[in-house]
């Protein structure tokens, strides 16, 4: 049994009330330039993949999507419509251990690096039930992602073959022994590249 062969660093995830007055921050304190908006995504492989097995059906979500030029840094800033979760952010000082909500990084062999996880003492799936696993996203129309250049926006190709990219994704996520949440994704083309 493999470990995971990283490709690249995916995105930082930021969980907030209100995914477009995040974006109005970030562009005003970081400079992100918003690349894609996702509305109310109700997709069941997507929450299947973040542990909610049984809600998967009824979940949404709400997804914006920024890049900081210069630093090759990308933002997922997500908003749980359903199920909710706490709603009052936790703030740490610089010594305490905790911090971002996950780390999201692309890999090779999503299975082998799912395996080889599993058998890690020290790490605890996202969800502990033996039916949790490498979920893939449902399908995706192209009518659910929004981009921001409006070139791209008004290209239906674009925006079908982003369509067909996200639907195409295969991910996990566990949490490491300090509190720290990590996603594995497929390898993947980055749909903000697109066009």
């Amino acid at each position: 049994m493999g470990k995971a062969v990283f490709t690249g660093l995916s995105h930082i995830c930021i969980f907030v009330e209100n995914v477009e007055k995040a974006i109005q921050y970030y562009k005003r304190i970081l400079g992100a330039v918003p690349k894609q908006y996702i509305p109310h995504f109700r997709n069941p492989g997507f929450f299947e993949a973040g542990g909610f097995l049984k809600e998967a059906g009824d979940a949404d979500v709400s997804i914006g999507i920024m890049e900081v030029p210069g630093a090759g840094l990308v933002l997922e800033l997500m908003c749980y419509h359903y199920p909710k979760g706490r709603q009052t952010p936790m703030f740490f000082r610089a010594n305490d251990i905790s911090g971002a909500r996950y780390i999201a990084l692309k890999v090779a062999n999503i299975e082998e690096a799912f395996e080889y996880i599993k058998s890690q003492s020290d790490v605890t799936l996202i969800n502990t039930s033996e039916e949790y696993r490498v979920f893939k996203l449902s399908k995706v129309k192209p009518s659910q992602i929004k981009f921001f250049d409006p070139e791209k926006e008004s290209n239906p190709y674009i925006k079908q073959e982003a369509a067909d990219i996200l639907g195409n994704t295969k991910y996990f996520y566990f949490v490491d022994r300090y509190g720290l949440q990590w996603e594995y994704e497929q390898e993947i083309v980055d749909i903000c590249d697109l066009g």
